[in-house]
Protein backbone atom coordinates (compact mmCIF):
# COMPACT_ATOMS: atom_id res chain seq x y z
CA UNK A 1 0.00 0.00 0.00
CA UNK A 2 1.17 3.46 -0.68
CA UNK A 3 2.68 5.44 2.37
CA UNK A 4 1.42 8.59 0.58
CA UNK A 5 3.75 10.85 3.12
CA UNK A 6 4.04 8.74 5.52
CA UNK A 7 7.34 7.93 7.18
CA UNK A 8 8.71 7.79 3.64
CA UNK A 9 12.82 8.06 5.60
CA UNK A 10 13.70 7.10 9.23
CA UNK A 11 11.80 9.53 11.80
CA UNK A 12 10.40 9.36 15.48
CA UNK A 13 7.06 9.62 16.72
CA UNK A 14 5.10 9.42 19.86
CA UNK A 15 1.74 9.10 20.10
CA UNK A 16 -0.71 10.46 23.37
CA UNK A 17 -3.79 9.77 24.03
CA UNK A 18 -5.85 8.43 27.30
CA UNK A 19 -7.02 5.35 25.75
CA UNK A 20 -4.25 2.75 25.47
CA UNK A 21 -6.20 0.12 22.96
CA UNK A 22 -7.21 3.53 20.94
CA UNK A 23 -3.62 4.45 20.76
CA UNK A 24 -2.20 0.70 19.73
CA UNK A 25 -4.69 0.76 16.74
CA UNK A 26 -3.50 4.25 15.87
CA UNK A 27 0.53 2.83 16.13
CA UNK A 28 -0.52 -0.06 14.04
CA UNK A 29 -2.28 1.55 11.23
CA UNK A 30 0.91 4.00 10.89
CA UNK A 31 3.18 0.80 11.35
CA UNK A 32 1.62 -0.64 9.06
CA UNK A 33 0.87 1.96 5.99
CA UNK A 34 5.06 2.65 6.39
CA UNK A 35 5.88 -0.23 6.64
CA UNK A 36 4.15 -4.26 6.71
CA UNK A 37 6.94 -6.16 8.25
CA UNK A 38 7.30 -3.52 11.76
CA UNK A 39 8.41 -4.96 14.96
CA UNK A 40 6.37 -4.00 18.01
CA UNK A 41 7.08 -4.22 21.70
CA UNK A 42 4.74 -4.00 24.57
CA UNK A 43 5.71 -2.67 27.56
CA UNK A 44 2.95 -4.95 29.76
CA UNK A 45 3.26 -5.36 33.90
CA UNK A 46 3.19 -8.79 34.78
CA UNK A 47 -0.25 -10.25 34.80
CA UNK A 48 -1.69 -7.77 33.20
CA UNK A 49 -5.07 -8.48 31.05
CA UNK A 50 -5.58 -6.96 28.14
CA UNK A 51 -8.87 -5.62 26.87
CA UNK A 52 -10.72 -7.76 24.32
CA UNK A 53 -10.57 -4.51 21.85
CA UNK A 54 -7.01 -3.97 22.01
CA UNK A 55 -5.24 -5.25 19.14
CA UNK A 56 -2.64 -7.01 21.19
CA UNK A 57 -5.17 -9.32 22.86
CA UNK A 58 -5.95 -10.78 19.04
CA UNK A 59 -3.41 -12.37 16.39
CA UNK A 60 -2.82 -9.48 13.91
CA UNK A 61 0.25 -9.14 14.37
CA UNK A 62 2.76 -12.43 13.83
CA UNK A 63 4.51 -13.86 17.15
CA UNK A 64 7.47 -13.40 15.66
CA UNK A 65 7.14 -9.33 15.13
CA UNK A 66 5.74 -8.79 18.73
CA UNK A 67 7.94 -8.87 21.48
CA UNK A 68 6.32 -8.45 25.16
CA UNK A 69 8.84 -7.28 27.87
CA UNK A 70 8.90 -5.90 31.46
CA UNK A 71 9.65 -2.30 31.88
CA UNK A 72 12.84 -2.99 33.49
CA UNK A 73 14.01 -4.57 29.89
CA UNK A 74 14.13 -1.16 28.60
CA UNK A 75 17.18 -0.03 30.83
CA UNK A 76 19.87 1.63 28.78
CA UNK A 77 22.38 -0.81 28.36
CA UNK A 78 25.38 1.02 29.58
CA UNK A 79 27.11 -2.20 29.96
CA UNK A 80 27.66 -3.19 26.42
CA UNK A 81 28.00 0.06 25.27
CA UNK A 82 31.14 0.51 27.43
CA UNK A 83 32.51 -2.82 26.21
CA UNK A 84 31.70 -2.66 22.30
CA UNK A 85 33.84 0.71 22.63
CA UNK A 86 36.89 -0.35 24.57
CA UNK A 87 36.79 -3.32 21.94
CA UNK A 88 35.54 -1.75 18.46
CA UNK A 89 37.09 2.20 18.36
CA UNK A 90 40.05 2.51 16.66
CA UNK A 91 42.60 5.32 16.93
CA UNK A 92 41.81 8.31 15.76
CA UNK A 93 38.04 7.80 15.53
CA UNK A 94 35.99 11.17 15.61
CA UNK A 95 34.26 12.58 18.83
CA UNK A 96 31.48 12.67 16.68
CA UNK A 97 32.01 9.11 15.39
CA UNK A 98 32.35 8.10 18.88
CA UNK A 99 29.27 9.35 20.47
CA UNK A 100 27.47 8.00 17.76
CA UNK A 101 28.61 4.76 18.50
CA UNK A 102 27.48 5.31 22.34
CA UNK A 103 24.35 6.22 21.58
CA UNK A 104 23.26 3.36 19.56
CA UNK A 105 24.90 0.91 21.98
CA UNK A 106 22.82 2.30 24.44
CA UNK A 107 19.51 1.26 23.05
CA UNK A 108 18.36 -1.67 24.30
CA UNK A 109 20.11 -4.91 23.09
CA UNK A 110 17.14 -6.36 21.34
CA UNK A 111 16.39 -3.02 19.77
CA UNK A 112 20.37 -3.11 18.73
CA UNK A 113 19.61 -6.34 17.03
CA UNK A 114 16.43 -5.48 15.34
CA UNK A 115 18.02 -2.45 13.40
CA UNK A 116 21.51 -4.05 12.80
CA UNK A 117 18.81 -6.54 10.73
CA UNK A 118 17.64 -3.44 8.44
CA UNK A 119 14.82 -2.93 6.37
CA UNK A 120 14.31 -5.89 3.52
CA UNK A 121 12.57 -3.38 1.47
CA UNK A 122 13.22 0.26 0.25
CA UNK A 123 11.29 1.69 3.49
CA UNK A 124 12.69 2.07 6.67
CA UNK A 125 12.44 -0.49 9.43
CA UNK A 126 9.62 0.51 12.09
CA UNK A 127 9.68 -0.68 15.29
CA UNK A 128 6.56 0.16 17.55
CA UNK A 129 7.05 0.71 21.31
CA UNK A 130 3.43 1.09 23.13
CA UNK A 131 2.86 1.45 26.91
CA UNK A 132 6.17 3.55 27.05
CA UNK A 133 4.88 5.48 29.89
CA UNK A 134 5.54 2.92 32.11
CA UNK A 135 9.59 2.85 31.65
CA UNK A 136 9.76 6.38 31.61
CA UNK A 137 11.71 6.38 34.57
CA UNK A 138 14.19 4.75 33.52
CA UNK A 139 15.54 7.17 31.38
CA UNK A 140 16.42 10.95 31.83
CA UNK A 141 15.38 13.40 29.55
CA UNK A 142 18.63 14.09 28.51
CA UNK A 143 18.93 10.63 27.58
CA UNK A 144 16.24 11.13 25.30
CA UNK A 145 17.29 12.81 22.36
CA UNK A 146 20.73 10.93 21.37
CA UNK A 147 18.61 7.75 21.67
CA UNK A 148 16.67 8.97 19.15
CA UNK A 149 19.14 10.14 16.75
CA UNK A 150 20.60 6.61 17.23
CA UNK A 151 17.87 5.34 16.08
CA UNK A 152 17.38 7.07 12.88
CA UNK A 153 21.05 7.14 12.14
CA UNK A 154 21.17 3.69 11.98
CA UNK A 155 18.03 3.94 9.44
CA UNK A 156 15.28 2.69 11.47
CA UNK A 157 11.41 4.57 12.11
CA UNK A 158 9.86 4.56 15.74
CA UNK A 159 6.65 5.31 16.82
CA UNK A 160 5.73 5.16 20.58
CA UNK A 161 2.20 5.29 22.30
CA UNK A 162 2.89 7.02 25.82
CA UNK A 163 -1.01 7.11 27.55
CA UNK A 164 -0.44 10.12 29.77
CA UNK A 165 0.69 13.62 29.34
CA UNK A 166 3.59 14.73 27.50
CA UNK A 167 7.13 14.88 29.47
CA UNK A 168 8.84 18.00 28.19
CA UNK A 169 11.97 15.65 26.58
CA UNK A 170 9.59 14.68 24.10
CA UNK A 171 10.38 17.43 22.16
CA UNK A 172 12.99 15.61 20.71
CA UNK A 173 10.93 13.57 18.81
CA UNK A 174 10.46 14.27 14.83
CA UNK A 175 6.22 13.85 15.32
CA UNK A 176 4.29 14.39 18.26
CA UNK A 177 0.58 13.34 17.94
CA UNK A 178 -2.42 13.39 20.03
CA UNK A 179 -5.36 10.96 19.82
CA UNK A 180 -8.80 12.38 21.12
CA UNK A 181 -11.40 9.87 21.41
CA UNK A 182 -12.45 6.80 23.19
CA UNK A 183 -14.96 4.73 21.43
CA UNK A 184 -13.30 2.35 19.10
CA UNK A 185 -16.37 1.82 17.25
CA UNK A 186 -16.61 5.27 16.42
CA UNK A 187 -13.04 5.04 15.39
CA UNK A 188 -13.41 7.20 11.80
CA UNK A 189 -14.30 9.71 14.30
CA UNK A 190 -11.30 10.00 16.59
CA UNK A 191 -9.34 13.33 16.15
CA UNK A 192 -5.56 13.17 15.69
CA UNK A 193 -4.25 16.29 16.34
CA UNK A 194 -0.71 17.26 15.65
CA UNK A 195 1.77 19.01 18.31
CA UNK A 196 4.68 18.67 16.27
CA UNK A 197 5.26 17.67 12.76
CA UNK A 198 7.01 18.37 9.19
CA UNK A 199 6.84 21.43 7.61
CA UNK A 200 4.68 20.17 4.92
CA UNK A 201 2.35 17.35 4.50
CA UNK A 202 -0.81 15.67 6.68
CA UNK A 203 1.24 15.55 9.91
CA UNK A 204 2.53 19.16 10.07
CA UNK A 205 2.43 21.21 12.97
CA UNK A 206 -1.22 22.35 14.02
CA UNK A 207 -3.47 20.16 11.79
CA UNK A 208 -6.06 18.69 13.38
CA UNK A 209 -7.61 15.01 10.62
CA UNK A 210 -10.60 13.07 11.55
CA UNK A 211 -9.04 9.47 11.43
CA UNK A 212 -11.32 8.60 8.68
CA UNK A 213 -10.11 11.64 6.77
CA UNK A 214 -6.57 10.12 6.05
CA UNK A 215 -6.63 7.16 3.40
CA UNK A 216 -4.23 5.05 4.45
CA UNK A 217 -4.96 4.80 7.84
CA UNK A 218 -8.86 4.86 7.43
CA UNK A 219 -8.05 1.53 5.07
CA UNK A 220 -6.29 -0.32 7.36
CA UNK A 221 -8.65 0.64 10.61
CA UNK A 222 -11.73 -0.12 8.24
CA UNK A 223 -10.06 -3.38 7.37
CA UNK A 224 -8.56 -4.67 10.66
CA UNK A 225 -10.84 -3.20 13.31
CA UNK A 226 -13.77 -2.86 11.56
CA UNK A 227 -13.08 -6.83 10.78
CA UNK A 228 -12.55 -6.97 14.95
CA UNK A 229 -15.47 -5.25 16.02
CA UNK A 230 -17.66 -7.11 13.53
CA UNK A 231 -17.45 -5.19 10.60
CA UNK A 232 -15.99 -1.83 9.24
CA UNK A 233 -17.62 1.47 9.61
CA UNK A 234 -17.85 3.46 6.06
CA UNK A 235 -15.12 5.80 6.34
CA UNK A 236 -15.05 9.42 4.12
CA UNK A 237 -11.23 9.09 3.74
CA UNK A 238 -10.22 11.93 1.73
CA UNK A 239 -6.70 12.16 1.82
Amino acid sequence: MPTRGFFTRPTTTVLYGADRPLLNWVAYALASASDPGFIWTDVRLEGEVLAQSDILAGNLIPPERLNVIDPETLAPHRSAAKAAVENVVRDGESDESLQRLMDFLRLPLGAQRLLAKGSSGSHPLVLVLSNAQRAVALWPSETVAPVLGAIVGAGGTFIMTFADAPPGSHRSFDVMLEAEGEDLREWDRVRLRVLKGPANGPLRTGELHRLGELAPLAAILARDLGGALGGPRPAAASW
